[in-house]
């Protein structure tokens, strides 16, 4: 899942005239419900920058780690898997991230400095070979912007660490596709991990459609989100004030592979069928990104969506 190029609506800003516009193009923007504070997180960081130990991963740097981890705490929306396939890792964060910060920077900085580190009652530690690896080799091999050393080492060792039989090991590299993979039964568990959420529903699944009935039932109040399951087709027919949504994601039109969802998206709006029926609209974010307005075809939405992870924080 590649980072495609955002569209030019995708902004962090806007005008008191606008505020209306930008809530129901983005309601996730208002949420602002944590159970832990950014400023102590961001102490936390600076506390494990001070450090002058290496630390376990031998080809990651403490200082460039630091200042991406004070950036993700800051704003959790810039977490970009970019060339990696980790975008169930990479759901999981942003969330987390936004509604526990204090709980991730010390989750990050144990990590970092010993190779197994917590989240919530899940233990984290990605093996030996993953830990050692060269981080400039690994990403090299992507095409595109490689992912910043702070992402490719959280995403990375919570996907190696909690890997199922059938699956290869997740080693750090960006053409990994079938390790890459997360079932929505593992997001869900995820998020149950952490301890944060009252309530975590999984209305996904691997092989069925849900249809728009079930898209727009999902509301966004505060202290709630959904991780929508889809295909990447969905985005491949979206479009933003007429123009393609994400220019580097191509129509996938692979028989068998384009029958199954391979990427997961947070939901920024809820969702809204036009008045006759023939398109959705909807904003996500994705790949560090805020996809705002979307138009997408009716059937394009339909036949590329299957359900929603769906968090509660009371």
């Amino acid at each position: 899942m590649s980072s495609p190029t955002p569209s030019p609506t995708d902004t962090n800003f806007f005008t008191d005239a606008d505020q209306l516009d930008r809530y129901t193009s983005d309601m996730r923007a208002s949420d602002t419900k944590k159970v832990s504070d950014a400023a102590t997180a961001s102490q936390t960081i600076d506390t494990f920058a001070a450090n002058t130990d290496a630390g376990a991963w031998s080809s990651l740097d403490r200082a460039t780690v630091a200042a991406r981890l004070k950036d993700l705490i800051s704003d959790p929306r810039s977490l970009n898997q970019a060339t990696l396939n980790l975008c169930g890792p990479a759901a999981l964060f942003m969330e987390w991230i936004g509604r526990d910060p204090e709980a991730f920077a010390t989750f990050a900085a144990t990590l970092f400095d010993t190779g197994d580190a917590s989240i919530g009652s899940l233990d984290v530690k990605p093996d030996q070979e993953l830990v050692s690896a060269d981080y400039n080799t690994l990403v090299s091999k992507g095409s595109g912007t490689p992912p910043a050393q702070a992402d490719w080492m959280i995403l990375g060792a919570l996907r190696n660490a909690h890997q199922v039989f059938w699956q290869p090991s997740w080693a750090g590299d960006p053409k990994q596709e079938l390790a890459a993979l997360t079932r929505p039964e593992e997001l869900t568990d995820w998020f149950n991990a952490t301890g944060v959420f009252t309530k975590v529903s999984n209305e996904a699944n691997w092989a069925t459609l849900a249809g728009i009935p079930h898209a727009t039932s999902i509301t966004l109040g505060e202290g709630t989100s959904a991780v929508l399951l889809i295909h990447m087709n969905l985005i491949a027919q979206a479009t933003i004030d007429g123009k393609p949504a994400a220019e580097n994601v191509g129509q996938d039109n692979t028989f068998l592979l384009n029958q199954f969802p391979n990427h997961y998206v947070h939901l920024l709006n809820e969702v809204t069928p036009s008045i006759d029926n023939k398109t959705v609209q909807l904003s996500i974010w994705s790949w560090g990104h805020s996809f705002l307005n979307m138009v997408v075809p009716q059937d394009a939405f339909v036949n590329n969506y299957y359900g929603a992870v769906r968090t509660y924080l009371g």
